[in-house]
């Protein structure tokens, strides 16, 4: 499942840069960086999340975007006067995300919203867990044209990756990107 779901990725990056040329969809790539907050879990705290993405605008309102996403939570809080020892899980995700407004190439502002799934790993070194399954993202952002080839944009992600013995690792992220479109307006 998961070697598929890269294929399908690398196959859409690899069209959209052949399409760049041609009349049709909107393409862009772009990265972000922003913090993430573990949600209904108190053996993790906030941590980094950066990563990047492809682009596909198809219309005027709708944006298919294959993403990879690195995120390293921290160490978690101290339980009562006893510290646990142990570092934040890392969580290496991948996969495609379609979005409602902020087609690429398009000056101005222009609120968005996104859901999409993809393969979630879930590693802990101290622990010794690793696991990786099926999960889901959706959230809201507002993105600002700057020019037809440079945009920037803010989301709030919610993140939900299901784990093999029951459960799930939530989280919720506040990320800040940088698009640059291959086409224009």
């Amino acid at each position: 499942m998961r070697k598929t779901l890269l294929t399908g990725c690398v196959l859409v990056l690899a069209m959209a840069t052949l399409a760049a040329a041609q009349p049709g969809p909107k393409l862009g790539v772009g990265a972000f960086a922003g913090l993430n907050f573990p949600a209904l879990q108190d053996d993790q705290s906030q941590g980094m999340e950066y990563g990047f993405r492809g682009r596909v605008g198809f219309g005027s309102l709708f944006v298919v975007e294959p993403y990879v996403s690195f995120v390293k939570w921290g160490e978690p809080d101290p339980a009562g006067d006893v510290d646990l020892g142990i570092d934040g899980s890392k969580v290496t995700s991948f996969g495609i995300e379609a979005m409602l407004g902020n087609l690429p190439g398009v000056r101005g502002f222009a609120p968005f919203f996104f859901a999409g799934f993809g393969s979630y790993k879930v590693e802990n070194e101290d622990t010794g867990y690793e696991g990786s399954k099926l999960g889901w993202s959706a959230g809201l952002g507002v993105g600002f044209g700057l020019s037809p080839q440079i945009s920037l944009d803010v989301r709030g992600r919610a993140m939900i990756a299901p784990q093999e013995e029951g459960g799930s690792k939530k989280g919720l992220g506040v990320i800040a990107g940088i698009n640059y479109s291959l086409g224009g307006e």
